[in-house]
């Protein structure tokens, strides 16, 4: 049972584009709810929020990824 190592740096691939998103989301979502107090302006939040689900849906991808590479049965 060997490693699949194309799938293995695909994985790889999509957990380093999830990783800074995961960090840059909740930032955005600070920035939206300061200038939704001050300027009822939405934007920054729709984007962090935008940001934040597409964080956890490349993260799960990238794990699903890697445990089809370490466990399959080819």
């Amino acid at each position: 049972m060997a490693t699949d190592r194309k799938e293995l740096m695909r994985g790889l691939k999509y957990e380093l584009i999830a990783f800074p998103l995961i960090l840059i989301a909740p930032v955005l979502i600070t920035i939206g709810f300061k200038t939704l107090k001050q300027e009822n302006n939405y934007l920054w939040l729709v984007l962090g929020i935008f940001i934040a689900i597409l964080a956890i849906i490349i993260g799960f991808l990238g794990i699903r990824i890697l445990l089809n590479a370490f466990f399959s049965r080819k």
